[in-house]
């Protein structure tokens, strides 16, 4: 398993990362299959994404009481695509966080 953290600027609005992250995923190109929460992160959002019929999926979770938000990429759900796709997400969340 692969974690990557999305450091927070102190400035950041908590309220405003969930259409950050969506908006950064949908101008990749990524699709959404999954939005819930996690019983291990109370009050988090969990974000599946795929991109077309390729293999792997990328999750992405926020959680507000933590201010923490990463990426994580299960051992089984690998895919060729993830491996460019991440850095270019983090930096575009970051730059509009």
């Amino acid at each position: 398993m692969i974690e990557i953290e999305i450091p927070l600027p102190d400035s950041a609005f908590p309220s405003r990362v969930p259409r950050i992250v969506e908006s950064a995923c949908d101008e990749a190109g990524l699709k959404l299959t999954l939005k819930s929460t996690l019983a291990t992160y109370p009050g988090c959002v969990h974000w599946h994404y795929q991109r077309g019929k390729e293999r792997g999926i990328l999750e992405i979770t926020w959680w507000p009481a933590k201010r923490r938000l990463w990426f994580k990429v299960a051992r089984n759900r690998r895919g060729e695509w993830i491996e460019k796709a991440v850095p270019q997400l983090k930096r575009k969340i970051e730059s509009k966080l």
